[in-house]
């Protein structure tokens, strides 16, 4: 975002329609389909308020990312993951990701495609990406897991996580194999969890 200062509710409010636009575009037509005129169309504001927020259309998507994946936490804060386990509740929390990348394809690609690209909102958005993802994966750990070895764990699993997203969209691996690899990692650093 292009300023420091707190977003008054009428700012905080179009940036979230622009948002929602470039969404319901990238459903529609995915990466190619967001337009920064087209998004400014779709969320009735001038195009100059899109460029206010958002350098460009990778940075928007990369938000777009980042929003994606807070509605997730608040998801998981509101049903927390099951499972007796500590790998159960990983592998929970892990599904929950890559079932909501794998039911919207056009979306998940345009905005994997924005935060990978070069810029530093690619980098702002995966810092944030990387909180919001350790958050949720520490709901699976119970108090007494040893803080430094979670740790390991999750930034591990984000590593991967991020690795297997790239290769989905850029079609090296098919959906089924990047949630399996990523299932695979998580059932090797926890085997012996519990």
């Amino acid at each position: 975002m292009s300023e420091a200062r707190p977003l008054t509710e009428k700012q905080a409010e179009r940036r979230l329609r622009v948002l929602a636009a470039a969404i319901e575009l990238a459903t529609e037509g995915g990466y190619d389909g967001v337009q920064m005129r087209t998004v400014a169309d779709r969320a009735e504001v001038a195009l100059g308020t899109v460029y206010h927020y958002f350098t460009s259309k990778d940075h928007l998507l990369a938000e777009s990312m980042t929003l994606w994946v807070e509605a997730l936490q608040v998801s998981v804060e509101r049903h927390p993951p099951e499972g007796s386990t500590t790998l159960e509740r990983v592998l929970d929390i892990l599904r929950r990701m890559t079932r909501g990348m794998a039911e919207n394809p056009n979306v998940s690609a345009a905005v994997i495609g924005g935060l990978v690209a070069e810029g530093p909102h690619g980098k702002d958005s995966q810092e944030a990406l990387g909180l919001t993802f350790s958050a949720m994966l520490r709901t699976a750990f119970s108090p007494d897991f040893p803080a430094d070895r979670r740790d390991k764990i999750i930034r591990s699993l984000e590593h991967i996580w991020f690795s297997e997203l790239i290769a989905w969209k850029n079609g090296w691996n098919p959906y089924e194999q990047s949630a399996q690899e990523l299932e695979d990692a998580a059932e090797l650093f926890l085997a012996d969890a519990d």
